[in-house]
């Protein structure tokens, strides 16, 4: 495997309080500026840090990395310091104490292209795939500008492969306006360095390789094809070596979720120096539709202790963060429909998430404000229901938990 020096976590407590009461200045201001009182804006920010209290619970952040120049600690949230960032405490501010028209969206998933080499087993766009493109490269682009007005702070391009629409994804990203980050989520298909450095002279943050398994051949078996790994081992090195962040998403099959694979993964995953995993559960969407895919009890609550070992145990600390979005739904809801992300799909179609699909009307057509509209009528029922049982378990309880408090969000 060829790999490059692992991620610089941040391990100073000094430097991460002087990182945290950054952040919390900067919030401080962005809500004066824009409540223009003292005591409103001391209202949005209790009010914010109460609902991130509530989302994330009691769970400290005690790992954060520095990359080109900005930080990172949670997959879901811009670099600081960024005009991103900045929007994004904008957006979370006005919802406590309402100072602009447009709400703002966390995260859009938009799926560029229908074409991929590969033979996912999992894939929730399967029935999309192999067709011609229903999105044009004008259609994509004003598809983006109108999130970006609405004041998106993370575009997340996805597809099918999107590298393989690459000369399309570059001028998504060179057209597009400051004050978003912008991910591709990849196979790693044909992701060389070369290419690497071009989507970051563009405008890219990040990439997100999916990765199924530790062992090549699983790997390989999983996707269906046998270059699958070497693909994806060498797009993060050479993502690396461009100054974008990476991460590696697992979609954590029944067949691979046991302590020995889940630890064999995250030494992969150092290896390989990449800044987050996340960890994704299969749902019955897509390739897996009408299928028993979903987890064992004691499988999530696996996954559940992965999580929150690896994001604030000492031991862990030169590991990637991890990001476990189940963990938060199963306490909190679907945060998708346009609460925190929403989907947009390789057909145009506005989707509630990439796992609960029912159209909401095309993307092009409509604006942002009447895509929310339609999605706040459609919760997302199929997380809901399949994990009825489990929604209700008890937290688990890790002992030995740093008391190093989070930033804000």
């Amino acid at each position: 495997m060829n790999t490059v020096s692992s991620s610089a976590f941040i391990r100073s407590s000094l430097r991460k309080k002087g990182l945290r009461l950054c952040v919390l200045a900067k919030l401080v201001w962005i809500a004066l500026r824009n409540l223009k009182s003292a005591g409103k804006a001391r209202q949005a920010i209790r009010g914010l840090q109460q609902r991130y209290l509530q989302i994330f619970g009691d769970v400290p952040v005690n790992k954060l990395t520095r990359v080109d120049g900005r930080y990172f600690w949670r997959l879901t949230a811009p670099g600081f310091p960024s005009r991103a960032h900045s929007l994004m405490f904008e957006n979370e501010l006005n919802k406590e104490y309402p100072f602009k028209a447009e709400a703002g969206l966390r995260t859009l998933f938009l799926a560029i292209t229908r074409k991929c080499p590969l033979n996912c087993e999992h894939c929730f766009e399967w029935n999309n795939l192999h067709q011609k493109e229903a999105l044009s490269l004008d259609e994509l682009q004003h598809i983006v500008r109108k999130y970006q007005e609405y004041g998106t702070t993370q575009i997340m391009l996805s597809g099918g492969e999107p590298l393989v629409r690459f000369k399309d994804l570059l001028a998504i990203l060179q057209q597009a306006t400051p004050g978003t980050d912008f991910w591709v989520i990849t196979s790693g298909f044909h992701l060389t360095e070369e290419k690497a450095h071009q989507l970051k002279a563009a405008g890219l943050t990040g990439v997100m390789i999916s990765m199924e398994h530790h062992l090549e051949a699983g790997h390989n078996r999983f996707r269906g094809y046998d270059q699958a790994y070497s693909w994806a081992t060498r797009a993060a090195v050479n993502a690396r070596k461009a100054g974008l962040v990476t991460a590696l998403s697992l979609c954590a099959a029944r067949a691979y979720t046991n302590e020995a694979n889940l630890t064999a993964y995250m030494e992969m995953a150092k290896e390989l120096g990449v800044t987050f995993v996340q960890l994704l559960e299969p749902r019955a969407a897509g390739r897996y539709f009408g299928k028993d895919v979903d987890l064992h009890r004691d499988q999530i609550e696996l996954l559940e202790r992965f999580y929150l070992e690896y994001s604030t145990l000492p031991q862990w600390a030169d590991y990637p963060i991890v990001s476990f979005v189940g963990y938060l739904q199963r306490r909190n809801g679907c945060m998708g429909g346009g609460d925190q992300y929403m989907y947009i799909d390789a057909n145009g179609e506005i989707q509630v998430c990439p796992f609960c699909h029912g159209n909401s009307g095309q993307a092009v057509d409509l604006s942002v404000q009447e895509a929310m509209d339609m999605l706040s009528k459609r919760p997302c029922q199929p997380f809901e229901m399949s994990h009825e049982i489990q929604k209700n378990a008890e937290l688990i309880e890790v002992e030995n938990l740093s008391e190093v408090k989070h930033p804000v969000p």
